[in-house]
């Protein structure tokens, strides 16, 4: 082995890491405007496009929230054209307390608060010459976040059913995402949805990503290098280890030179990948009869939702 480094030269501290960042007020801004630019193609309706996105926001600013509780790094929202939002961020030691705490965070205070309004709001339209009211504003509310706790990837009770129950990985993981996928797939053509394709055709590709990191992982696990750190305690030579089988198995990297004594153009995308191998873990801090406490909470709000969503798919009919 010190032969081997030995031929390679000098070798360089390991790359710096890039600083955490914080929500983008931009990023968002840039979502939002294209979102609204998206959305009014569909929904040529100002005034509900406008409650459609304040109720999205007040939807993920709960995962926002709990994420910034739990010390999140790099956490972001941003909208997503045809699609609604999403929440972004990172953090080295995961569990399954916290990720439940996080994924209900979104859907369940949207749900409650969309309850209340079908209980105490009114049927009278809030602008002239408009139909919606605050009624219905909570109609939507209650039916969106719902909705949103079906056990269908990645809407917030897939994830929650991925985590805690299947815990992110193995073949039932898998089988489940897949199967999601082709639901999600089904209903876009059946009812011409057809931009709920991009559901299944993104996360078709993190599947096919994750397969990438997963032999990455393997080959990382056969030559004994240790992983279990954070990236500021990671040693310089176990970063360049981690480059070299990085250029090997990553098609991104595999024109890069293995030399330790100059820094690519690509380093940052480099570091930033190996941190990603170092950051995920996660903590199984749920016991099986909180787990079973859980599953009905979430059982208990389906059978309330769903009596509500046939009832409208019927008056709709």
């Amino acid at each position: 082995m010190a032969t081997d480094r030995a031929q390679l030269g000098p070798m360089l501290p390991k790359f710096p890491a890039v600083p955490p960042k914080s929500t983008n007020p931009s990023t968002v801004l840039v979502s939002l405007l294209l979102y609204i630019f998206a959305g009014y193609w569909i929904i040529p309706d100002p005034l509900f496009l406008l409650v459609l996105i304040g109720i999205l926001f007040f939807h993920e600013a709960g995962h926002w929230l709990a994420m910034r509780f739990y010390n999140y790094q790099d956490t972001t929202i941003f909208f997503i054209p045809f699609l609604g939002a999403m929440v972004t961020g990172s953090k080295r030691t995961l569990s399954e307390k916290q990720s439940a705490l996080i994924i209900l965070a979104g859907p369940l205070p949207g749900f409650f608060m969309g309850w209340l309004l079908l209980k105490l709001g009114s049927t009278d339209p809030l602008v002239p010459n408009h139909s919606i009211s605050v009624m219905q504003i909570g109609w939507l509310m209650f039916i969106l976040n719902g909705l949103n706790l079906f056990p269908v990837y990645p809407l917030d009770g897939g994830q929650l059913l991925n985590r805690v129950y299947l815990g992110e990985e193995g073949k039932w993981s898998s089988f489940f995402i897949i199967l999601s996928c082709l639901l999600m797939g089904a209903i876009a053509l059946y009812f011409s949805y057809y931009f709920l394709l991009i559901i299944p055709i993104w996360v078709a590709w993190r599947q096919r990503r994750n397969k990438l990191y997963e032999k990455i992982e393997s080959v990382i696990e056969e030559k004994g290098i240790d992983i279990d750190f954070d990236y500021n305690e990671l040693p310089d030579n176990s970063y360049w280890e981690l480059r070299d089988i990085l250029i090997d198995l990553h098609p991104a990297f595999q024109t890069i030179s293995k030399e330790r004594d100059n820094y690519h153009s690509k380093e940052s995308t480099i570091q930033y990948t190996i941190a990603h191998f170092l950051k995920r873990s996660l903590i199984q801090d749920l016991s099986i009869l909180k787990k079973l406490g859980l599953a009905l909470l979430w059982a208990l709000l389906l059978y309330a939702c769903i009596p509500v969503i046939l009832q409208l798919t019927n008056l709709y009919s």
